[in-house]
This record gives C-alpha cells, structure tokens and sequence, in this order.
C-alpha cells in the first residue's frame, strides 16, 4: 500500500488510465483489507486518495477548494463573489 511517505507527485502523462471497473475493483480490495480498516481515518483518506490518479484529481476538484472550501462545504458565498 502506498503511504504519505512514498506518494508520488509524477507527470500525468505516465499515469495509466484506469477504467472505473478498475478503480472500483482498488477500492473494494482496499476497503476489505484489514491492516487498513484498522489504521487510524487520516491514513485511510490518504490511501484512498492514492488510489484515484492525479489526473482524476485535477480535472474534477476544484483549483480553489481551499480558498472557497466554505462555498463548496456549505454553500456560503465564494470568496471572489463577496467583492
């Protein structure tokens, strides 16, 4: 299993593209692992993050999460919005 430590931030080009099926298939061998239901909620998001390829990442999250993590959390107004 990948950890913190060893996770690596490569270029998406050498990412293989993985299918759902395929990523559904990670996600149920990880969730049915038990060295990792019983590691503490941190480390389990973490590994579940690694599991979704950056380029996952980076097209369906939000470039301004953290700036507007309240207007996507709860709908309060963007930061840019409330000038």
């Amino acid at each position: 299993m990948t950890n913190l430590h060893n996770h690596s931030t490569s270029n998406t080009s050498e990412e293989p593209e993985l299918s759902m099926e395929e990523l559904d298939a990670k996600w149920d061998a990880l969730e049915n692992e038990p060295e990792f239901l019983a590691k503490p909620i941190w480390q389990q998001i973490i590994e579940i993050g690694n599991v979704v390829p950056q380029s996952e990442w980076r097209k369906h999250f939000p470039r301004d999460f953290a700036r507007n993590f309240e207007h996507y959390m709860y709908g309060a107004p963007r930061e840019d919005e409330e000038e």
